[in-house]
């Protein structure tokens, strides 16, 4: 069975982090997800973004955990939910987006995560960053709700 949605990195990090401001909306919202029967999955490039960010000092706008820490919560977030495959078709459905988007910097790793998504057919993105992501034909991005 392949999953429904994507849940992006600030999801995780918010959902990771009950001192953030988000915490409560992310837990919320991946939790009717879940209730409702929905399956939740992550890309890679997910656990990438979160062990850069988590790992960061927090005066560099990271959360300053510790090598352990990261592994630990990369680990809990694998046995949870569905980690898609990145086959090789993922570059071609990469290239599309990014060049048909005009896409630069940054942005082309938003790029990356919509490419995975289309190669594994899942449909549907949770984000806080909906602005990010260019509107892309197959893709409906929403953004958690307390």
């Amino acid at each position: 069975m392949t999953a429904g949605w994507l849940l992006d990195t600030n999801i995780l990090l918010y959902i990771s982090n009950p001192g953030a401001a988000e915490h409560f909306a992310a837990t919320a919202s991946v939790g009717r997800l879940l209730a409702a029967g929905d399956r939740l999955a992550v890309a890679p490039q997910v656990f990438f973004e979160l062990w850069s960010v988590a790992t960061r000092p927090v005066t560099a706008n990271g959360l300053g955990w510790s090598v352990a820490r990261a592994r630990a919560e990369v680990e809990v977030i694998r046995s949870r939910f569905l980690v898609l495959e990145e086959p090789p078709v993922v570059v071609d459905l990469w290239l599309d987006i990014v060049a048909r988007h005009g896409l630069k910097g940054k942005r082309v790793h938003d790029a990356h995560l919509m490419a995975t998504m289309k190669a594994n057919g899942v449909t549907r993105l949770l984000t806080f960053k909906a602005a990010d992501f260019p509107a892309e034909p197959g893709i409906s991005i929403f953004t958690p709700e307390p």
